[in-house]
């Protein structure tokens, strides 16, 4: 009984900590290392894909899970960045990890689908306004 209830614990904080790599503080942080070489066009992707996860979740009245954009976000964008087949597998383990961690915490499924196409949203028009002249 006792080895059970630590168990469930365990699992629910190792949810929440793989939850945390979808916050805004490790976006943030992400940001500010790209910021300090700077790692152009990957910073400026990550910039205009942040403000449209931001822009949406203050329009939006449906509650999406914003945790999963933003990781849906940095999974494609560090990928893209670091060019490693090793680094994109790791990285979509952790996006997985990320979707998984969200149902094991009883997060309603429209949330995290809705979660999900605004990554992809947030995603493609980072990757393609930051294509643009203006932001070279």
């Amino acid at each position: 009984m006792v080895f059970s209830y630590f168990m469930s614990f365990e699992k629910k904080e190792i949810a929440r900590d793989i939850l945390a790599l979808g916050s805004w503080v490790f976006y943030l942080l992400v940001i500010a290392r790209a910021a300090i070489k700077p790692y152009r066009p990957f910073l400026d992707q990550l910039i205009i894909a942040g403000f449209v996860i931001l822009l949406i979740e203050l329009i939006s009245k449906e509650g999406a899970d914003d945790y999963i954009s933003k990781g849906v976000v940095l999974v494609v964008f560090t990928s893209i960045f670091y060019e490693s087949d090793l680094y994109t597998g790791f990285a979509s383990l952790v996006g997985i990890g990320l979707l998984l961690s969200s149902w094991y915490l009883k997060k309603d499924l429209k949330r995290i689908l809705y979660g999900i196409l605004i990554g992809v949203i947030a995603t493609g028009i980072g990757y393609y306004v930051s294509g643009l002249y203006f932001f070279s």
